[in-house]
């Protein structure tokens, strides 16, 4: 597919009733909100983006093929949507991240650049101990790829660049997918990171996301923190064991190590990982792994009348539309009721979502109706979002995807 770029900037409507002050600085346009042209713009051509008034709002680069038709990088007309403008936004991202770094003395892996929320739609840039993880998710930005990762380069001095475009994103952006090591070298065996004062293996060719769930670091400790003492845990979808070996690791730290610790999921690759994660932290005798479905699982257990003192419920993303969020929700509520079934009294509840589509208010409407149902009282500790290094673009609600509430359930 060819990209198009030219001095000249063409224009694009919005429908009737669609004004900056509708849209804002969201830097998305989607395919729905814009008058049909006759002549559309190019891949990758820069276009000024008009209110259906006639006013200016933003400027951005239009894909003709994806459902987000314009993705918005500046929104002072001054601005052109060049390398130097990319320079800027990224230096801007670094400078934030080695803020955080001082802040973060145990941990070596940070999200660099969080796409929106860094004002560089369609990039994620991850760090595993030093090895890099590019994640793009929109076209239009790759051929400012090349310059972008030479900054990089020169900034961070990276072992190396690993370059992924999922399948998914690949198909909705019409474009290649791609899982290639673009400089440095990587290593045979998955990488040892520092996170919490734990010791963790990452995959980052088989990993999810960009290789693990970095924007549950500061969750993790918090939980961990409010674990009580002599605990009975069960933590469900812990896929490498993220929840249950960072409660694991400093409850015994604590002097009052966990009556036990019980952490399902459904994939056993991600299991095995867990166990190795156990291993590298000499904690392998502290936790109980079962591979299974987390509603059976759970349900199980409500039909045996088995009680804990603190449940972590941390599932994928079950909303990845807007059509699918009824499902989610009903999803959600059925899980974290089982979970209330679940808890002795007084027993604390951490319940997570990372659907973008459902809300913070939303969530703890959930939460409120399996309480509820499960006729229990719940006093909410603590209402927490990502990790600071996934900064969150007030513009755009889409980023403040996850949610992570601590409470306790009398």
């Amino acid at each position: 597919m060819e990209y198009y770029n030219a001095s000249k900037i063409r224009s694009v409507r919005l429908k009737t009733g669609k004004s900056r002050e509708s849209i804002g600085r969201h830097p998305w346009i989607l395919d729905t909100s814009l008058v049909e042209s006759v002549s559309p713009p190019r891949l990758g051509e820069q276009v000024d983006v008009l209110g259906g008034d006639g006013k200016w709002i933003g400027r951005g680069l239009f894909h003709p093929e994806s459902r987000i038709r314009v993705r918005l990088y500046a929104w002072d007309p001054s601005d052109w949507i060049s390398n130097e403008l990319f320079d800027r936004r990224v230096a801007q991202a670094l400078r934030l991240r080695r803020q955080i770094l001082l802040k973060t003395p145990n941990s070596d892996s940070f999200r660099w650049i969080n796409s929106e929320g860094d004002h560089l739609s369609g990039l994620i840039v991850d760090s595993f101990a030093g090895h890099l993880v590019i994640q793009i998710t929109a076209a239009v930005i790759l051929p400012f790829l090349d310059r972008i990762i030479s900054q990089l380069v020169e900034e961070l001095q990276p072992k190396s660049i690993l370059l992924n475009i999922d399948e998914k994103t690949a198909k909705s952006e019409a474009i290649e997918p791609q899982d290639r090591l673009i400089v440095g070298q990587l290593p045979s065996e998955p990488v040892s990171i520092r996170e919490n004062g734990l010791t963790w293996k990452v995959d980052l060719r088989g990993g999810q996301k960009t290789g693990s769930y970095l924007d549950q670091r500061d969750n993790r400790l918090a939980a961990a923190s409010w674990t009580p003492a002599g605990a009975k845990v069960l933590d469900i979808c812990t896929y490498t064991g993220g929840f249950a070996l960072t409660i694991a690791k400093h409850a015994r730290s604590k002097g009052v190590p966990c009556e036990s610790v019980v952490a399902v999921d459904s994939s056993a690759k991600a299991l095995e990982l867990a166990k190795l994660n156990a291993q590298e932290n000499g904690i392998e005798d502290q936790v109980d792994w079962h591979q299974g479905d987390f509603f059976e699982e759970l349900s199980a257990r409500v039909d045996r009348q088995e009680t804990h003192d603190m449940i972590v419920l941390d599932p994928p993303k079950l909303a990845g539309s807007r059509d699918k969020v009824p499902k989610a929700l009903a999803a959600y509520h059925r899980l974290n009721y089982l979970a209330m079934r679940c808890l002795r009294p007084e027993g604390i509840l951490v319940s997570c979502s990372c659907s973008g589509r459902v809300g913070r208010w939303e969530f703890l409407d959930v939460l409120l109706g399996a309480a509820r149902r499960a006729q229990r009282d719940m006093q909410i500790l603590e209402i927490r979002g990502a990790s600071a290094d996934h900064p969150v673009n007030i513009h755009c609600p889409e980023t403040d995807y996850l949610k992570c509430v601590i409470a306790r359930v009398l």
